[in-house]
């Protein structure tokens, strides 16, 4: 089962600094709210989070419901019950459903999907982000000119959207 694409979460007391040193190690900011801030460098993803009590894994794109389903087949039930939300509730793009709960050793876990980030449109954002992410990584670990210009000609341009370029 593919549970979603996972986000870490850091807890944040001061997004202005935490975002200052990341940017400063080469994180590019991609998404920012008063309250949120993600951060992106080729394949590595994560967000300073100002409401968290603690760090967390937050996974996106799939059901929750379906998450819960597919661990409980495999005896596995961790605490807490899947919940479909309004946008307004979450302060969220959309509407959607989301599973708050912990892995065996008590880390946080959050299983958030919404609306936007399901469907044909949502998965060639995911897929042109992804590539754009592999491109950015091949990049950083001094990939020939030849790779790149391969990569770009014969993945990139004919699997990703020009219109998806951010997420």
């Amino acid at each position: 089962m593919y549970p979603g694409y996972p986000l870490f979460c850091l807890k944040s007391s001061d997004l202005t600094e935490s975002k200052r040193f990341y940017q400063a190690l080469g994180m590019e900011v991609v998404d920012e709210l008063e309250n949120r801030v993600v951060l992106r460098r080729g394949s590595f993803c994560f967000a300073l989070m100002t409401f968290l009590d603690d760090d967390l894994l937050n996974f996106r794109g799939e059901d929750a419901f379906a998450v819960q389903a597919h661990l409980a087949r495999h005896g596995l039930f961790p605490p807490g019950e899947p919940e479909r939300y309004r946008k307004e509730q979450h302060d969220a793009d959309a509407d959607g459903a989301c599973w708050a709960t912990v892995d065996p050793e008590g880390r946080a876990l959050l299983f958030d999907t919404n609306q936007n980030e399901v469907g044909p449109v949502a998965k060639q954002r995911r897929i042109t982000q992804l590539l754009r992410n592999t491109e950015q990584d091949l990049l950083d670990v001094g990939a020939s000119d030849a790779c790149l210009a391969a990569f770009r000609e014969h993945v990139l341009s004919r699997f990703g959207s020009p219109d998806s370029q951010s997420e």
